[in-house]
């Protein structure tokens, strides 16, 4: 590994997601909240775009500068997308 990946790795957050009783949601490595309403919530982590639908969902505590958001409602969805061909799995499995 190089030094510029080294660097890379220590600046990049990882991406953690607690979940509790479908309703008490915590995640780590968040670059940006692109969009929340009641029943959807649009991300940016380090490991690609996010989508968490459900009902009265709110977004209870926003820290950005260490990328951590806080979500509570009734959550139904937690979608994660790719722009790659082939989706989020198909890199894994390479």
């Amino acid at each position: 590994m190089n030094e510029k990946t080294n660097v890379t790795k220590i600046n990049q957050k990882s991406h953690t997601l607690s979940l509790c009783d479908r309703s008490d949601m915590q995640i780590g490595g968040v670059n940006d909240v692109s969009e929340f309403s009641e029943d959807s919530i649009h991300l940016k982590t380090t490991m690609g775009a996010m989508t968490v639908k459900g009902n009265n969902l709110s977004v209870s505590k926003l820290d950005m500068e260490n990328g951590n958001v806080s979500v509570s409602g009734s959550i139904d969805l937690i979608q994660y997308h790719s722009k790659e061909k082939g989706g989020f799995f198909a890199g894994l499995l390479k």
